[in-house]
């Protein structure tokens, strides 16, 4: 539990400093990893992902999760309007595609 508060902490800051963050989940992973790890942005991508555990960086699901969590109880810290119309829209197509399931 305390360490879902320390990335919900970090990925509020970031958040709040990045624009694009808010928009862009993998931006915000990056933004994270390299708060998280200097120099995480010059390392090769499957490194961090087969072995993000051992650098000690938190896994994108939980990133993604906060991230959210995070929108929905802070506005300002939502994205763009465009991008907040294209998650809707993600949204109601996949609670149709798991209705189908």
């Amino acid at each position: 539990m305390d360490s879902l508060k320390t990335i919900e902490g970090k990925v509020r800051a970031v958040l709040q400093e990045n624009e694009d963050a808010r928009n862009d989940d993998m931006v915000l992973y990056l933004a994270l990893c390299n708060l998280y790890l200097k120099d995480a942005g010059a390392m090769p991508l499957a490194r961090i992902l087969l072995n993000h555990k051992e650098l000690g960086l938190p896994s994108f699901e939980s990133v993604g999760r906060t991230r959210r969590k995070l929108q929905e109880k802070c506005p300002e810290l939502l994205g763009s309007v465009r991008m907040q119309k294209i998650r809707a829209k993600g949204e109601k197509a996949y609670r149709r595609y798991a209705k189908e399931s």
